[in-house]
């Protein structure tokens, strides 16, 4: 009989018990990532001991007298009560202990409520079925367990939903949902069950330890954090009120008596507006001097930039308004109407820009598809093996599994708004620039929406929506933020502490402090590029340093053995041997040497779009536009799907071949969207640049930043909080994505609305010139 109790405790899955840091591991190669996956499923499934234990229980037929159930659990602890009882005599849990003995007697009685408690906790089934889908929980029905009192009042405790996690070896489980007394602490469960397991000889099961999902106590900097975004909220309906009651209405009137005063004849406006269209036509919608634009314009993020190309158009032609003071531009900007308005906006223009929205957006989505797949499989999944063994190895399946391409995206059309645009303002102002100005803005213009997140990641996330991986795990989360919370704010999180976890607090952040490192040093590049004497010189420093970087990535990952696509197995141990991390070391992926070749070819375009627009335009025989678009495509191509055989092979690859590849596909990568984006920007896109361009994606690429930020909180939050198991299947995982994509953009305006509207407005308020 103990031999059935072995069985019965191990017919179920070995689940590794997350230690918080494989979301910043894993983010660098998702490839990597669901191979890794497999391969610890096999090395659980595959050992001599699990398949001893398989061919064994085929001797056991599946009936109530070979099954450890709830039930037969239940009359052994009863039958040994009192060894139970004396062993835990002293010990500071009385109550619990009472309670768990009340419902088990009640169990094996047959108590209404104690079957609906019973019935509300997890069931494992045979350890041979679990080998072929490699199950990874067996979760109860929570709203049943927390409704038992409700249902029965004559329930003699109140109850409440747990997970008992069941250990294999030293750090691999079993996971079960189960229903419990909501007297006990887990503290006080870990004590009561271990003792009855080694009682009732069940040894495989000493040292399982439970999470209980209580409500989780508000600590002073949730409370703060609260208050703070109730401040934001209060401020932006009292903004909202004064922009409805009294600012448009007084710039209506305002507007009609000018339109009175300075009315024209219709034939006359009619030529005005003529005329003004040819000669944007004439100059591709780009080649207008930037004077009309105020200060804080010219310093902008990636996000703002595209925006103000998109809208150039409009502001030339719009109807003279009054001026406001400082008071009513702080204000107005705290109106949840009056940053929806302009956020929302998808008008038309003739920018020549417009495509960069479009890229944005779906470099967006790529990413937000790529994570909600590789986050999933270390969550609530129930066809493991079905999507690692055989998704997984699907031609097609690439683009997800390199999708971490769509990062190198970002930062090419950063680097190429960075330099048109400066240099575009360079050449309005003489070469002037407010450079103090110009640094002040983009900090200001990022921070306080990057903080407040990271403040909702650390203390707020917790206290939003109910399950037992959000309290354990979200506690785990949130120890790197509390004490490295300043390096994010500094944008210096993927260099210290050095080598490091990939990002640290909030593992995405990697690309915002790289993204920000590389706008401070743009301006030694830029200042060459628009001299005429050194722009050559200023050429060459570009295609150097992206040189450089591809050389000191290759030779970090040919000296740490790094593997290539779909392989795990690393050529040597250096990268174990690191401290305090070990293999969880950020030593590549999100460090600035090794990430801003794709900034410096962003760069680079930038500055031929510049050339091409203000200074001397490029003509290019339809040959050679042809080939180009046939490289660009195939080398992006060859680099989603070259490595697909990677996955089977026995043997990896050269490491040389490897060192190689590591260093050059993403300044490969990068060439490829260089060219779509300079292809379409001068008129040699087509129907891709009419797609691109599509007004739809305006708004949308005004939320970028917002959703990036967002949406890993959101696709945790979702997979969390989850009471049941996720199957994966395509319908399953678009419907997922979608969800993610649409919640992410929403919570994005939420943010832009909420947090960044009154901070832009607070800067305009101060920057803007007395008239």
């Amino acid at each position: 009989m103990k031999y059935v109790y072995l069985i019965s405790c191990l017919v179920c899955v070995f689940v590794p018990f997350s230690d918080g840091e494989w979301m910043m591991r894993n983010e660098a190669n998702f490839a990597s990532a669901f191979k890794e996956r497999e391969h610890e499923m096999h090395k659980v499934f595959d050992s001599p001991l699990i398949h001893d234990l398989i061919e064994k229980e085929r001797s056991y037929p599946l009936t109530a007298e070979t099954l450890m159930t709830e039930e037969r659990f239940a009359m052994k602890v009863l039958e040994d009560s009192d060894t139970i009882y004396s062993q835990l005599e002293g010990e500071v849990l009385a109550r619990c202990l009472a309670d768990i003995g009340t419902y088990l007697g009640n169990l094996s009685d047959g108590a209404s409520y104690a079957w609906q408690m019973r019935t509300s906790g997890g069931s494992f089934g045979r350890l041979a079925t679990i080998a072929y889908t490699w199950r990874l929980e067996y979760p109860g029905i929570y709203e049943l367990c927390i409704d038992t009192k409700k249902k029965h009042p004559e329930a003699p405790f109140e109850t409440i939903y747990c997970t008992e996690h069941l250990p294999l070896d030293d750090n691999i489980f079993v996971s079960k949902g189960r229903c419990l007394p909501a007297s006990c602490t887990d503290e006080d469960l870990y004590i009561i069950f271990n003792t009855i397991f080694a009682v009732i000889g069940l040894e495989f099961w000493i040292g399982s330890f439970y999470t209980c999902i209580r409500d989780v106590p508000w600590e002073w900097d949730a409370i703060f954090v609260a208050c703070l975004l109730g401040v934001f909220g209060l401020i932006v309906a009292l903004g909202t009120f004064y922009d409805i009651a009294y600012r448009r209405r007084r710039l209506c009137a305002a507007s009609t008596s000018i339109e009175l005063q300075t009315k024209t004849p219709k034939s006359e406006e009619k030529n005005d507006d003529v005329e003004s269209n040819e000669k944007l036509d004439a100059n591709g919608g780009s080649d207008v001097p930037m004077k009309h634009q105020s200060k804080q314009q010219l310093y902008m993020t990636s996000e703002e930039e595209t925006e103000l190309e998109t809208n150039q158009t409009e502001t030339k032609v719009q109807t003279p308004r009054p001026s406001v003071g400082r008071l009513e531009t702080l204000i107005s900007s705290c109106s949840a109407i009056y940053t929806a308005d302009k956020i929302l906006s998808a008008k038309k223009s003739a920018s020549s820009l417009a495509c960069l929205n479009g890229i944005r957006v779906l470099s967006m989505f790529w990413i937000i598809w790529g994570h909600c797949n590789n986050f999933i499989i270390y969550q609530r999944l129930d066809n493991l093996k079905y999507l690692v063994e055989d998704v997984v190895n699907r031609y097609w399946f690439n683009s997800t599994l390199f999708a971490s391409y769509s990062v190198d995206t970002f930062f090419v059309l950063s680097g190429l708004l960075v330099t048109y645009l400066t240099l575009k303002e360079l050449q309005a102002r003489n070469g002037k620039m407010n450079w103090p100005l110009y640094y002040i803005h983009r900090f200001w213009r990022l921070t306080p929406a990057y903080m407040m997140t990271i403040a909702f990641f650390t203390s707020l996330k917790v206290h939003i929506g109910t399950g037992a991986d959000k309290v354990e795990i979200a506690g785990y989360e949130s120890e790197p933020c509390r004490e490295y919370w300043w390096t994010n704010l500094l944008y210096i999180n993927n260099l210290y502490p050095f080598p490091g976890i990939l990002g640290g607090c909030a593992g995405w952040s990697w690309y915002l402090a790289n993204d920000m490192q590389f706008f401070i040093i743009s301006p030694l590049f830029i200042l060459l590029l628009f001299h005429r004497k050194t722009s050559k010189v200023g050429v060459v420093s570009v295609w150097l340093v992206c040189l450089a970087s591809c050389i000191v990535t290759a030779f970090l990952t040919g000296y740490y053995g790094v593997p290539l696509g779909k392989s795990i197995t690393y050529y040597n141990d250096r990268l174990a041997e690191l401290e305090p991390d070990g293999s969880n070391s950020d030593i590549i992926y999100g460090k600035p040497y090794c990430r801003i070749q794709s900034y410096m070819v962003g760069m680079f375009v930038g500055y031929m779009l510049y050339r091409h627009f203000h200074m001397k335009k490029i003509n290019m025989h339809w040959m050679t536009c042809t080939v180009s678009w046939f490289f660009a495509i195939g080398i992006m191509y060859t680099l989603l799907y070259a490595l697909h055989p990677t996955g089977g092979r026995e043997e990896p690859l050269p490491q040389w071949f490897s060192a190689v590849w590591g260093g050059v596909c993403r300044t490969l990568w990068s060439m490829g969207v260089a060219w779509v984006a300079f292809a379409c920007c001068t008129g040699r896109g087509g129907l891709i640049n009419s797609f691109l361009s599509w007004s739809f994606w305006t708004p949308m690429a005004r939320l970028t930043y917002g959703a990036y930020l967002l949406h890993p909180i959101i696709i945790f939050g979702f997979l969390r909080t989850k009471k049941i198991l996720f199957h994966w299947t395509y319908p399953e995982m678009v419907m997922f994505t979608c969800g993610s994509v649409v919640l992410s953009y929403i919570a994005a305006l939420l943010l832009s609305i909420f947090i960044e509207g009154p901070t832009m407005g607070l800067e305009k308020a101060i920057l803007r010139k007395k008239k």
